[in-house]
């Protein structure tokens, strides 16, 4: 009779193991479809899927957990780029390319402010606010890449073409929450 109990309950455990795992193993599939769909919409996808899975590393992948992790590594990129930016304006003895830098870096300045008031609306839910900033954010970053023209360097190219996908993930991953 034990015997058959614990075969029994040894089926059940299996059972009820085997249905979690499938459990699991969809909501990570249903994520993982989430950021693939955003990550096909950019420039560089795999530069996205890897920001994704770094910074969101024990799932699940919701909308707003995405857009949270967009907004968080673009803010976090606009520092690093504006930085980079002002330091590259101040080595320049060109005084066009100054000005290329200064234009640059006005917009970058612009950038970080609304994705501050992106991440601040996010926390509020308010999700009309949010779909504002988000939306001025892609111009920013495209108005210091279209300013420089042929005279920009592969690493402010390089730079640029990150912030655009990055700015863009939080664009495209907003617009799956429900509001």
């Amino acid at each position: 009779m034990t015997s058959s109990f614990a075969s029994y309950f040894l089926l059940l455990a299996i059972v009820a193991n085997l249905f979690y795992f499938k459990i699991c193993l969809c909501v990570d599939a249903d994520g993982e479809a989430l950021i693939a769909g955003i990550c096909r919409k950019v420039q560089d996808p795999t530069f996205c899927l890897n920001t994704f899975h770094q910074n969101i590393p024990n799932h699940p992948y919701t909308p707003t957990e995405v857009t949270r992790v967009a907004i968080s590594q673009s803010l976090q990129h606009a520092t690093d780029n504006r930085i980079f930016i002002e330091t590259s304006k101040e080595n320049s003895t060109d005084t066009e390319i100054q000005n290329l830098y200064a234009i640059c870096d006005s917009g970058y300045g612009f950038l970080s402010t609304e994705l501050q008031d992106a991440t601040l609306s996010l926390a509020q839910q308010n999700y009309n606010a949010l779909e504002n900033s988000l939306s001025k954010c892609p111009k920013f970053v495209s108005d210091c890449h279209n300013v420089f023209g042929d005279k920009t360097t592969p690493e402010l190219l390089d730079r640029n073409r990150k912030q655009l996908d990055l700015v863009l993930m939080a664009n495209f991953a907003e617009s799956l929450i429900q509001k």
